[in-house]
């Protein structure tokens, strides 16, 4: 590996979830794929990634939002409809609930060690 590389953690601290769903559109409704989801999937996996946030993207299928989307939810955390507004400004709104969620997690103690008062 070079120097400078970084890879994500085997086990990342939470994940963010987007709606990539595609439809046949033969009920002329919307869908979040049509909406730009994949790509700004993509977009949030390369700024987690570059930032080194221990998070992941996982590209899923339909949250029954669709008239609302792009759909993503952070786990445990956020959930937004963009209303499809994929542009720079929501992808750092989101950006900001990911590096808040990342901080939060980091903050928890980790498992299996005593909580401060408690018995070694």
């Amino acid at each position: 590996m070079m120097e400078g590389d970084w890879r994500p953690t085997e086990k990342p601290l939470f994940t963010v979830r987007v709606c990539i769903n595609k439809r046949l559109n033969t009920d002329r409704l919307p869908s979040c794929a049509a909406r730009g989801s994949r790509g700004l999937a993509d977009a949030l996996e390369r700024m987690i990634l570059d930032e080194r946030i221990p998070a992941s993207v996982t590209r899923g299928p339909c949250m029954n939002n669709c008239l609302h989307g792009p759909n993503l939810k952070i786990q445990a955390a956020d959930y937004f409809n963009l209303e499809d507004q994929v542009n720079d400004e929501m992808i750092e709104k989101i950006m900001v609930a990911v590096r808040a969620e990342a901080e939060r997690r980091k903050a928890l103690p980790a498992e299996g060690t005593p909580s401060e008062g408690g018995a070694p």
